[in-house]
């Protein structure tokens, strides 16, 4: 893991800040606020995270779906 997000708060791993991973981090954001808090959110995301793997969990394609390079 080389980024995570809490709520707002954006944490990445030195040498690897790129304006990907922020996209990417930012999304997880938008993904809060559609489920109404981080505690309605991550509930959710772990259980994606158990039932399809982190790769393949549906918030995770999302987030990545939502990449930029710039």
């Amino acid at each position: 893991m080389i980024g995570l997000t809490l709520g707002y708060g954006i944490y990445i791993c030195n040498g690897h800040n790129s304006a990907r991973l922020l996209s990417h981090e930012c999304r997880h954001v938008q993904q809060y606020e559609q489920a109404g808090s981080i505690a309605a959110y991550l509930p959710g995301y772990l259980q994606q995270i158990v039932q399809y793997g982190y790769t393949n969990a549906p918030y995770e394609v999302d987030a990545r779906a939502h990449e930029a390079d710039a």
